[in-house]
């Protein structure tokens, strides 16, 4: 089965094509700031025995633009780019890829170990692994004996 992104005005949008996508896909654009552009990035959060990964969809940004932050019990992961400005027609048809700026707040749980908190940047994936606190980690059933 394939999954299509619904179209409600798909048949006005054959008939006049990049008229449609200027009118209807960019008309609330219009109202936003033009110097901001905030993103949210996916997310994939796993719980293993002794840890918790955060893997963060971040493509296209540089390491050194990544802010990291532990406030209270929050992990805060943020990157704001200055965008500049280049106008080229030259070729460029149409240009919708744009990660200038993101934050994601995290509230961490208590088990969680604040001094071993990780995070690597690799092929456009932000990791942060956490690791769980020693007593929080389940050792699995105790044996009681019968006296």
């Amino acid at each position: 089965m394939t999954l299509m992104k619904f179209k409600p005005f798909a048949p006005s949008q054959y008939l006049f094509g990049d008229l449609y996508d200027e009118l209807f896909n960019n008309f609330l654009s219009d109202f936003k700031s033009p110097n901001v552009n905030y993103t949210q990035p996916a997310v994939n959060i796993v719980e293993e025995k002794d840890k918790y990964i955060l893997e963060l969809a971040v493509p296209g940004v540089n390491k050194k633009d990544i802010d990291i932050k532990l406030e209270d019990n929050e992990l805060i992961i943020s990157s704001n780019i200055e965008q500049k400005e280049e106008e080229k027609e030259e070729n460029m048809v149409r240009m919708e890829y744009n990660y200038t700026s993101f934050k994601r707040v995290f509230t961490i749980p208590q088990t969680v170990d604040t001094k071993h908190i990780d995070a690597e940047y690799k092929d456009g994936i932000l990791k942060i692994t956490m690791k769980k606190k020693e007593e929080a980690i389940k050792k699995g059933p105790l044996a009681i004996k019968v006296k």
